[in-house]
C-alpha cells in the first residue's frame, strides 16, 4: 500500500494560475490540496492544518494583495518552523529578492510562468528527502555526543542539533535517566529566534556610532586642562595630544576610565558595543528586546 501523499496549501492571488497548479498536482496524486488567494486566509488555513496534524507542503506566491513572501514566512515559521514553502514569482532565481527568501527558510523556487516540469521535480525531491527521513535508522549517537560535550544542554537546543522530534528525545533520555547516565536539571530558559524558533543563535558586536566591527579594547584618559579625552596610547610620555602639556598626577591633572572602546573607523568612544543576534538558520538579525524565549526541559551527563 503506497504511502498518502501530503497536504498541499497554494496561496495565490491568481486563481487560474492556482487552479491550473492544483489540477496538475492531483495528476501527481495529490488531492488534499486548498487554495486561498491572500495572505490573511491562507496563514489562517495553514494553522487549522497544523492543529488538525496535517501538516502541509505550501505554494506560496512572492507577491500577494495584501503581504509579501517575507511577512507570510515569518508568520508561517512562526506557527510552525519545519513547514517547507515553495516560492513562485516571476523574479528569477538570481534577483536578490528571491535569494533573500531562500536565506530565509524558503524550500524552493519556481519561476513564473510556471512549468509543470519543474513542479513535477520539486516535488519528486520533496518526496525523496522524506523517504530518506523515514528509512533513517535510530541512532543516538548525536544526542550522546551533545550530552558529553555540554556542562548542561536543553531538550530544545538537542532536538534542533540532533533533527529528531522532543518525544523521540525524552523517551531516549528517560531510559538513560533510569540507568543514571544523566541528570535532570529542571526547566532551560533561552533565546531563539523570532522569526524561525531556532536556537541556533550567534552573537555579533559593532560600533554605536558606524555600526562597524573595527574597534579596540581600551583605556581613554581625559586631560582636565584642555578636556581633552582619548586612548591610552596616545599619550606619548605623558604628553597631552591636544595641548601638549604633561599630565602629572592621577585625579589632579588627568583621570583614566577604564573598559572603554574604540572604534578605528569612525573614532567614536563607547563604554559597551552594540550586540546584535543572529539566527544561524536563517540568517535573522535582532536585538534582545525583540528575542523570542522559550523554554525546555535541562539535561547533563553524568558520566
Amino acid at each position: 500500500m503506497s504511502k498518502q501523499k501530503k497536504n498541499i496549501l497554494i496561496i495565490e492571488d491568481s486563481l487560474a494560475v492556482a487552479t491550473l497548479i492544483q489540477d496538475f498536482l492531483k495528476k501527481l496524486g495529490y488531492h488534499d490540496i486548498e487554495i486561498c488567494t491572500n495572505g490573511g486566509s491562507g496563514i489562517q488555513v495553514f494553522e487549522d492544518l497544523v492543529n488538525s496534524n496535517k501538516m502541509p507542503v505550501i505554494i506560496l506566491d512572492y507577491s500577494l494583495p495584501d503581504m509579501n513572501a517575507n511577512d507570510m514566512m515569518s508568520e508561517l515559521f512562526t506557527i510552525s518552523p519545519n513547514v517547507k514553502i515553495i516560492i513562485e514569482s516571476a523574479n528569477e532565481k538570481t534577483d536578490e529578492s528571491i535569494k533573500d527568501v531562500l536565506r530565509h527558510g524558503a524550500y524552493q523556487y519556481l519561476e513564473k510562468p510556471i512549468r509543470f516540469e519543474n513542479v513535477k521535480n520539486t516535488m519528486e525531491i520533496l518526496e525523496k528527502e522524506d523517504k530518506i527521513l523515514e528509512n533513517e535508522p535510530v541512532d543516538n549517537t548525536n544526542i550522546d555526543s551533545f550530552l558529553k560535550s555540554s556542562t548542561q544542554i536543553s531538550l530544545a537546543r538537542i532536538s534542533e542539533y540532533s533533527g529528531k522530534k522532543k518525544e523521540e528525545i525524552l523517551e531516549y533520555l528517560k531510559k538513560l535517566k533510569d540507568e543514571e547516565k544523566v541528570v535532570h536539571l529542571g526547566d532551560i530558559k533561552e533565546i531563539s529566534c523570532n522569526m524561525c524558533d531556532s536556537v541556533k543563535i550567534g552573537q555579533s558586536f559593532h560600533c554605536p556610532g558606524c555600526n562597524g566591527s573595527n574597534f579596540k579594547h581600551g583605556k581613554l584618559i581625559e586631560h582636565f586642562k584642555c578636556g581633552n579625552v582619548s586612548v591610552e596610547d596616545s599619550y606619548k610620555n605623558d604628553i597631552c595630544p591636544k595641548c601638549h602639556k604633561e599630565i602629572k598626577i592621577i585625579g589632579v591633572d588627568y583621570k583614566v576610565i577604564d573598559n572603554y572602546y574604540i572604534c578605528s573607523d569612525c573614532g567614536e568612544k563607547f563604554p559597551e558595543p552594540t550586540m546584535n543576534y543572529v539566527c544561524i538558520r536563517c540568517n535573522n538579525k535582532f536585538k534582545l528586546e525583540q528575542a523570542k524565549w522559550i523554554t525546555s526541559e535541562g539535561f547533563r551527563s553524568s558520566l
